[in-house]
């Protein structure tokens, strides 16, 4: 029995799939004693068969792109050629399935029309890895299907039942599971399947080698209870024959030190935190102290080397008749840098119950990023000095996490969720470089701008109440002045100011847009994508207005949306009307179990996928209820495109806070919003840190019974060249200490860009919009929110938003210099489903939605 000390190890090549760490999951959830290691398929291993002597098996995971094609594949083609002496049971899956079923004189071919988060009815004979099962439905992402020349299927199979169609055998391999379309009439309407064939093959095993695999991909969270046995069934198998063969196969001892040089792209660790970890360890919160502590030639940074955390002082009033306008009119937010975090104009439980206003001042800190750029410009005053990014591990987001961990404080208010530090935003192309995808450095806007809010408002839209809030030391003065002074606003005007803006707008050209669907729909088809979200963008020119927030006030009263946002940070201005929460991380909750201390924070993600309008038929025209948007959102592709969201996060959760701690509370839900019905899942991960000792530092020491170490999604790689699964004992391996201090932050650069956003799988997926937009998104599609002093966090994705930027040159200004240009972007997802009507309409109404607020 495995155990502990020396447990079962399975290898995961992973191809570049978004799916993944759900594959590392549910093979560590629901098999016993079972850990997994992962590289990645092009990983340079000169000899694979002796880097494979210490696993009990091999998974060859899903991905992008052909089984024939070198690139796509790398490894996983070599395991096929493995001789007796190093064989091991292998389980390929989707693209892995692909490939063995081309090593043993199969083909693979495009389908007619492909099938991308569909759940289909799979029929087998009840024998392998099938043993005890009845039929099974699983979720199916692939544009690609498996055949043999002659045809694998006999006529008049389709119209006998399931149990009396023969199993059959073709060469080596021996045919086990079938998508029959005769089985799936009730289960999916989607006329463009009736082009499809009739049968197509969904698994298969070697007659004599422990090698499986399945079209399907069983981890899906819509995969029902049946795949997740076949996989148990599997590894019995596979066992098994481990046992049957251990004299031939003597697998290695995980002390003997196994070589793999890790390819570059595991060491670009600057802006990825998904690449394999560093082994050496640093304190990154010290170096962010000592760089910025006291004076940064000239500028003053509120950090401390020794972390004295600083105090809130606070206090709460009741709201009364109190509007967010009233009381940002009273902290001069139309005056210089503003942040407002607005959920007043559409109040949901948990979603948009409060609001949160920056009180900043002429010498707060904000902190600007180019992408491309190795330095982060602190602006403060009229003084602007440079951080050099090279001294913190992962880049921008390395210094990020260490600039809050050195502000940290626990002293506020409990309920209030945000106390003091960080808000601002990250822009689309700063989203992409945790990818490794390459932009190239613009002139304009930052891609990231933050500014360090030391005085703040927060107000509790569900319990009526405002808190009044500083973390400046002796700042009790400010905060009794606010407090006074605030009953005095509800005398002040709410009503929305007319504005003349005289506005001329440029939207997308129709024939250009559609021409870019065809190019998404080539891609699906070819297997390089299951879904792309195609974006474009549109311009309005207006005049010149310094101020935009009489504008901000017309979009909030046009768009109710709980996320809300007015941000004006050096140039650049954003006036956002969100209705998606990208990620929330509760601070962290300490307990004591003897001398262990468990912190838990909980992460939440909010993709929307799947948008009907509430007046279909004109505005004129009586809207549609929820009921009715409810039987609209309910067809195959519209969940399909949800699915495929949800079944990324759930990769970018696992890949952070380890196996068996992501749950999804609520699947699919429709929620009404001002113009839209939209397709809603909420996706929460538990994030595990546990010190074995109060009096040592939580990224050095963790017991040996951490629950981080036994969440890890897998065992790296060490860049110098030894997989860190090699060493017997878990609690002191660098791995482990790695892992015991993971914060929001952790999770919020290894879930960019937000999936909603980008497509899956998300790296190809990017790489390929990136080509196909032929220009910058900018802060659209990027994310808004604020990182908070207490351990916490929030953000939004930055849709039905506008955007300006008004350099000191003027350079992006209208053709005339007394205009603005504001630039306004839309998009949707395509899938091999969508139609070049249906995904325009739908853009552009997205785009309208915000777009009124210039007319």
């Amino acid at each position: 029995m495995p155990n502990r000390v020396n447990p079962s190890r399975i290898l995961l090549i992973d191809a570049y799939d978004s799916f993944s760490n759900n594959i590392i999951s549910l093979l560590e959830t629901r098999l016993e004693g079972v850990k997994v290691t992962t590289i990645k398929v092009d990983e340079e291993i000169p000899e694979l068969a002796i880097f494979l002597h210490p696993f009990d098996a091999v998974v060859a995971g899903p991905g992008p792109g052909h089984p024939d094609n070198r690139e796509d594949v790398g490894l996983i083609s070599q395991l096929w050629q493995l001789k007796d002496a190093n064989m091991l049971p292998i389980l390929g899956i989707c693209l892995g399935f692909q490939s063995l079923v081309t090593a043993f004189g199969g083909s693979v071919v495009r389908l007619p029309a492909p099938r991308h988060g569909i759940v289909r009815n799979v029929t087998h004979h009840s024998i392998s890895m099938f043993r005890g099962l009845g039929t099974i439905a699983p979720v199916q992402y692939h544009s690609l299907h498996a055949e043999f020349n002659h045809g694998a299927f006999a006529p008049g199979w389709t119209t006998v039942s399931t149990r009396a169609r023969p199993s059959i055998g073709v060469g080596e391999l021996e045919l086990l599971a079938w998508d029959f379309g005769v089985d799936n009439q009730d289960s999916t309407h989607i006329p463009e399947y009736e082009a499809n064939p009739e049968a197509i093959l969904m698994a298969v095993k070697h007659k004599t080698k422990p090698f499986y695999g399945v079209q399907f991909h069983p981890e899906s969270i819509c995969s029902d209870a049946s795949c997740r046995q076949m996989v148990a069934n599997w590894w019995s198998e596979a066992q098994q024959w481990n046992q049957r063969h251990k004299t031939r196969r003597c697998r290695r001892s995980f002390d003997d030190k196994t070589a793999v040089r890790s390819s570059s792209h595991a060491q670009e660790t600057s802006m990825n935190f998904r690449a394999i970890d560093r082994m050496e360890m640093r304190d990154d919160a010290r170096a962010v102290s000592e760089a910025i502590s006291g004076t940064l030639n000239g500028i003053r940074v509120p950090a401390s080397t020794t972390k004295v955390r600083a105090a809130v002082i606070s206090r709460s009033l009741p709201l009364n008749a109190l509007k967010v306008p009233q009381i940002c009119r009273l902290l001069k937010i139309e005056d210089g840098d503003a942040v407002l975090l607005d959920s007043e104009p559409h109040i949901r439980a948990d979603v948009g119950s409060y609001s949160v206003i920056g009180a900043l001042e002429q010498h707060s800190l904000r902190l600007d990023y180019h992408v491309g750029c190795a330095m982060i410009k602190a602006h403060q005053g009229h003084s602007v000095e440079l951080i050099d990014l090279r001294n913190y591990d992962n880049g921008v987001f390395g210094f990020l996490k260490a600039f809050m961990d050195a502000h940290r404080t626990t002293s506020g208010n409990p309920n209030v969720p945000f106390w003091g530090g960080l808000i601002g935003y990250i822009g689309y192309e700063a989203c992409l470089e945790t990818l490794s995808i390459k932009t190239s450095y613009r002139t304009g806007p930052p891609d990231i701008s933050f500014v360090f809010v030391e005085r703040s408002v927060v107000i509790d839209h569900q319990n009526q109440q405002i808190h009044i809030q500083s973390i400046k030391p002796d700042d009790d003065d400010w905060v009794s002045t606010i407090a006074s002074n605030l009953p005095t606003c509800a005398h002040a005007p709410q009503q929305v100011p007319s504005i003349a803006l005289d506005s001329g707008i440029i939207d997308p050209d129709v024939s250009i847009y559609k021409s870019k669907i065809r190019k998404c729909q080539d891609y699906i088809h070819s297997g390089d994508s299951y879904e792309l979200c195609l974006t474009n963008q549109a311009y309005i020119n207006t005049r010149c207005m310094p101020n935009a927030w009489p504008l901000y006030l017309k979009l909030r009263s046009l768009n109710a949306a709980p996320f809300s946002a007015y941000i004006r940070l050096g140039g650049l201005t954003l006036l956002s009307s969100s209705p998606e929460r990208f990620m929330r991380w509760t601070r962290p909750v300490a307990t004591l179990d003897g001398n262990n201390r468990e912190e838990r924070s909980t992460v939440q993600f909010r993709p929307i996928k799947g948008t009907v309008k509430r007046y279909p038929n004109g505005p004129d025209r009586p809207a549609i209820n929820l009921e009715q948007a409810t039987a609209l959102l309910s067809t195959p592709k519209e969940r399909a495109e949800n699915l495929m969201i949800v079944d990324l996060i759930r990769h970018d959760l696992h890949g952070v806070v380890g196996s068996g701690k992501v749950c999804v509370p609520k699947l699919m839900v429709v929620e009404e919003y001002a113009t839209l019905f939209q397709l809603v899942t909420v996706v929460e991960g538990t994030l595990i840190n546990q010190h074995a000792s109060l009096s040592n530092p939580p990224s050095l020491t963790v017991s040996s019974q951490s629950s981080a170490c036994n969440s890890r999604p897998h065992t790296p790689v060490s860049p110098a060249g030894s997989p860190e699964y090699l060493e017997n004992s878990d609690e002191d391996s660098p791995s482990c200490r790695a892992a015991a201090h993971k914060t929001g932050i952790d999770v919020l650069a290894a879930s960019l860009p937000p999936g909603s956003m980008t497509g899956a799988p998300k790296r190809r997926s990017c790489a390929l919009l990136h080509d196909i937009e032929g220009q910058a998104r900018g802060i659209y599609s990027g994310i808004v929110g604020y990182m908070d002093v207490g351990g916490g966090g929030d953000f939004s994705v930055v849709i039905r938003s506008a955007s300006r930027w008004k350099s000191d040159t003027g350079n992006n200004r209208a053709p005339s210099q007394n205009r603005d240009r504001w630039t306004v972007g839309a998009g949707g997802a395509i899938t091999s489903l969508s139609t070049e009507d249906g995904e325009w309409e739908e853009m552009m109404a997205k785009l309208a939605s915000t777009r009124r607020m210039f007319v």
